[in-house]
């Protein structure tokens, strides 16, 4: 028997991305939860979640962005909120911005570059 044919070929997370289930619609649910220490021994939940459905199938790399998305928003309405209860610092509101930005950023950079095309239809940008 030959070598070769015995080699199994690894699953990349490219092969994945660009995987679909042939579904018809896509539905995508996220939720964010942070808990915050109001004083000692008290605590406030603030709690977000959100689904989204899509009339066409979705690609693993457009699931996954817009999974990324959708979480992401999530998390800024909260941290909007808990910046505006004085719960987070306005210096950490900002930090935690520029990470998600990121985030969002490096998940695009990386569907764009799975499926060969780009993603902006799923945003509106502005330069």
């Amino acid at each position: 028997m030959d070598s070769v044919s015995n080699v199994k070929k690894r699953v990349s997370m490219d092969d994945m991305l660009g995987s679909s289930f042939g579904e018809a619609s896509s539905e995508i649910t996220s939720s964010f939860k942070k808990t915050v220490f109001v004083r000692q021994y008290e605590t406030e939940v603030v709690e977000y979640s959100a689904t989204v459905h899509f009339e066409k199938p979705l690609s693993g790399a457009e699931r996954v962005l817009l999974s990324a998305l959708l979480h992401i928003q999530l998390e800024y309405s909260a941290y909007c909120d808990l910046v505006h209860k004085g719960f987070v610092t306005s210096t950490e509101f900002n930090s935690r911005k520029k990470m998600l930005e990121d985030d969002m950023n490096s998940i695009k950079d990386k569907a764009e570059s799975v499926l060969g095309e780009s993603l902006d239809k799923y945003f509106k940008l502005t330069f």
